[in-house]
Order: structure tokens, then C-alpha cells, then sequence
């Protein structure tokens, strides 16, 4: 664990030694939790601030039309296709064996 002095303010001292009588803390412990307090409610605020930002442009693209779910067995069917079509272009040709004449 790393050591960390801190110069404070006679008023803040007074407080922070009257919050560790209080919860039967040492003074340490009063800092350490007010640090660990600080740090999560920034870490809360950061994933407000990130869905805050997203909420103005979440849903607001253009989908080109309103029938998106239309005819889309019609497009799986053609990229099923084209996907063939570029593995049978792709995959080496194999010569047949010559026929056997009886």
C-alpha cells in the first residue's frame, strides 16, 4: 500500500479527526474511504456522462426507408449465394480421372 502525505486545512483537520472518533476509525481510514467514495462516484458519473452523450443520438439515423424487414429472405438468399459462388471461384479446380473404355 503507497503513502501519501497531505497538507490540509485546520478546519477540514478538525473534521476529519472528529469523524474518526466518531466511527471509531483511525484518520487513515476516515481519508481512505472519503478517496474510495470520490473515485466511485466519479467512475458513476463518467458512465452517466457517456449514456448522456449517446441518448441525444441513440435511434436518431436514417434507415434509408420503412420497410427494412421486408424482402429480407430475398437478400439472405442472395448473399447465400454470392458467398458460393466466390468459394467455388476460390477453391482449386480438380481435374476428373480420364474414363476407363472397356
Amino acid at each position: 500500500m503507497g503513502t501519501l502525505n497531505v497538507r490540509i486545512d485546520p478546519d477540514l483537520e478538525q473534521f476529519v479527526e472528529q469523524l474518526a472518533r466518531q466511527t471509531g476509525c483511525s484518520k487513515s481510514d476516515v481519508v481512505r474511504l472519503a478517496l474510495e467514495t470520490l473515485r466511485d462516484k466519479e467512475a458513476e458519473r463518467s458512465e452517466q456522462l457517456l449514456s448522456a452523450a449517446l441518448a441525444r443520438i441513440i435511434g436518431s439515423g436514417d434507415s434509408g426507408g420503412m420497410n427494412l424487414s421486408e424482402r429480407t429472405g430475398d437478400r439472405f438468399y442472395q448473399m447465400l449465394k454470392e458467398q458460393q459462388r466466390i468459394e467455388r471461384e476460390s477453391a482449386p479446380r480438380r481435374r476428373r480421372p480420364p474414363r476407363r473404355t472397356h
